[in-house]
């Protein structure tokens, strides 16, 4: 009585790692009822399609960007991998241009694989999230989101499947016997969409500086930066950042 089993296994894959420890923290995710209502909850508040999650996770894992998933229940909301030597960038990582040219080979990398999956639909998150906050704020940020998406709706890229969460903390560098690697994890939001979508949420999210911005886009087209490249790459740092401004206020 009054031994914490949850912490006691968390413990216990700290210390020996690898796929057993996993499996029973798992397990212990799938008895508890609590658990799997509490992310239904929360994934409906988000908008989150934990089937479209299983199919990403298991399509990007079999193109060796991204772990292969271990188990995958889409009604629990449970979701294993197995762990991995690596270390999550930070953003000073991102200060790297070495770092920006290897993220951008991903991208392209990720970009060309066969489209998967749903679409993204911006202005449902901006509802969503809109209504969430219900603050005059929130409003007037929607409103300035919207007309931006109304601009970038006015010539529309073919879309393809884009991870749309690329902070630093989802980018796993990794050695392998072929040198160093990178993998993407924590595709819930991954859906079809603009590809530049990808690049702006890494430039605005980290503040990059035009320097690197540019440097990233260049790398990202392989040195064949596309007229209107710069400009619908600038409008989606923008509307991001509504996106974060309303997704901070809806954490307020």
């Amino acid at each position: 009585e009054g031994w914490d089993v949850e912490l006691a296994l968390k413990r216990l894959a700290k210390r020996i790692g690898g796929t057993v420890a996993v499996l029973l923290i798992g397990m212990l995710c799938i008895l508890s009822p609590q658990s799997r209502a509490a992310d239904k909850a929360e994934a409906a508040r988000l908008g989150l399609d934990r089937r479209n999650e299983q199919r990403v996770c298991e399509h990007v894992a079999a193109a060796g960007l991204a772990p292969q998933p271990l188990y995958f229940d889409p009604l629990a909301g449970i979701y294993m991998r197995r762990w991995e030597a690596g270390r999550s960038w930070s953003p000073t990582d991102l200060l790297e241009a070495a770092n920006l040219r290897s993220l951008a080979r991903v991208l392209r990398r990720l970009h060309r694989l066969p489209p998967l999956g749903k679409r993204f639909d911006p202005a449902a998150a901006l509802r969503r999230y809109a209504a969430q906050t219900g603050t005059e704020e929130a409003a007037v940020l929607a409103q300035r989101a919207g007309l931006l998406l109304a601009e970038l709706d006015r010539s529309r890229p073919d879309y393809c499947l884009c991870h749309n969460d690329l902070v630093s903390e989802n980018i796993l560098s990794r050695e392998t016997v072929h040198g160093r690697d990178l993998w993407l994890i924590d595709w819930e939001y991954a859906a079809l969409g603009d590809p530049l979508f990808d690049l702006a949420v890494v430039v605005q999210h980290h503040g990059l500086d035009p320097v690197r911005q540019r440097l990233f886009l260049e790398a990202y087209r392989e040195g064949a930066v596309a007229a209107g490249d710069s400009e619908r790459l600038q409008r989606q740092c923008d509307f991001y950042q509504c996106l974060l401004d309303l997704w901070t206020l809806r954490l307020q």
